[in-house]
């Protein structure tokens, strides 16, 4: 592979178009064009600059070395991997924040039951266990909705 091609495949596979390499290296569009179809060739110093920007040696982009070429398939597939990791991570955790909302929910809805047959289930027996469901509702929703805050808090701590 020659140095035209080398600079073609690195800044395809660090995803730069032309005009973004060509505003790092402070040159033109065209003079990026030219180097890729092996019109022109880079100064010393823009080929230095090159090197440098895409992590690779001087060596790599002048001589032909299957090393190097490993390596940026390597680097390539390293920051592939990391953003599939990133995309999992951000599912994970949009799955356990919507399963603790959905727990929460079933939570609250029983110590509603709970309470609201406390209240309105006995009737003749005094007020005792009215009191006694409104505070089943009230604590058990407060209780709950601490818990899944806790939780998410945690979760998101350790992420």
């Amino acid at each position: 592979m020659n140095l035209s091609e080398k600079i073609f495949k690195l800044r395809k596979t660090n995803g730069l178009s032309q005009d973004e390499l060509a505003e790092k290296l402070n040159v033109s569009r065209q003079a990026i064009s030219k180097w890729e179809t092996d019109q022109a060739t880079p100064e010393l110093d823009k080929i230095v600059k090159l090197a440098e920007l895409f992590n690779v040696t001087t060596d790599y982009l002048l001589q032909h070395d299957i090393a190097d070429e490993l390596a940026i398939r390597t680097t390539a597939l390293e920051k592939q991997q990391q953003e599939i990791l990133n995309k999992q991570r951000k599912n994970q955790k949009r799955q356990y924040l919507i399963l603790s909302i959905v727990i929460s929910i079933i939570a609250i809805f029983i110590f509603f039951l709970v309470g609201h047959y406390l209240r309105f289930s006995v009737n003749g027996v005094g007020s005792d266990f009215e009191q006694l469901g409104k505070y089943i509702i009230l604590g058990g929703t407060l209780v709950t909705l601490a818990i899944a805050i806790i939780l998410n808090w945690r979760y998101r701590v350790k992420m």
